[in-house]
Formats: structure tokens, sequence, C-alpha cells
């Protein structure tokens, strides 16, 4: 009979918990609703620009990524090797830093960011990529000896 009214206990437990949780769970939603932005299930990132214009052009510039600075570096360009660019926007309350090609806190100099593009061209550069650089190679290197079973 006790094990009944256990039973019983728990049932009654579960049904309050789950009928004073779930209105806890639509608040949330509606939270949810009202801090982010409604995007339709359509949506696409270039939809997010639809609205904008950048005057900034990846045209003659090399492969890398390009903060621009009339959006105040919460807009970057990735550009390519065909001279096309694609936009794109750093999470919330982050700006792109072009020293470091990354999105971070506000602690950079956006004004200044046209100064270190060219970063971008480093890996690409004549100085970096020497083809008559000799290098010698050690063939006595020490290796390690597997262990043989005995």
């Amino acid at each position: 009979m006790a094990n009944v009214g256990f039973l019983i206990l728990n049932i009654i437990y579960f049904f309050l918990g789950t009928t004073i949780g779930l209105p806890t769970l639509g608040h949330v939603e509606r939270n949810r609703l009202e801090t982010y932005e409604d995007l339709s299930d359509q949506s696409t990132e270039q939809d997010l620009f639809s609205n904008l214009t950048f005057r900034f052009s990846c045209e003659n510039r090399p492969i890398g990524l390009y903060a621009d600075v009339e959006y105040n570096c919460r807009i970057f360009h990735a550009c390519d090797e065909y001279g096309k660019g694609f936009p794109m926007i750093c999470p919330n309350n982050t700006i792109f830093d072009q020293r470091q090609r990354v999105c971070g806190d506000d602690e950079n100099d956006c004004e200044h960011a046209q100064e270190w593009y060219y970063i971008n061209e480093l890996p690409y550069s004549d100085e970096l990529m020497d083809d008559n650089k000799i290098e010698t190679i050690e063939e006595d290197v020490p290796t390690v000896v597997p262990l043989v079973a005995m």
C-alpha cells in the first residue's frame, strides 16, 4: 500500500512540475524573439546586406580580409583572387581588428585599419617565398629505435 501511495505522489509531482514549467518555456521563447532579429526562414546572409551599399572594392587587392572603415569595422570583406569581395558581419559587440584579422572587442583602432591592409600581402610576398634559398638537409638525424620483442 505504501508503494501505491508513493507512486501516486510521484505522478502528482510530475504533473505539477510540467504544468508549472510550461509557461516558463514560452517566456524564454518570447524573450529570445525580442532579443534577436526576427529573420524569416527564407532569409540568407545576402539578405542582411540588401539595404547596405559598400564603397569598398576588392579589385586589385590581394587575397585577404579587410576592415570596412565606413561601417566602423563592424563589417569586413573577404577578398578572393578574382577581385570579388564577400561582406561579413562581426558578432555582437565586436569589431574587426585588421592587425589580427579577427573580430574582437572594441579596443582596436578602426580609423587606422587601412594602414594594416598590407598584412594581407605578406603570405604571398616574394620576400617570404625565396625560390633561390638553399636549405641544408641533415641526413644523420638520430631517431628512436623501435622495441623488438624478444
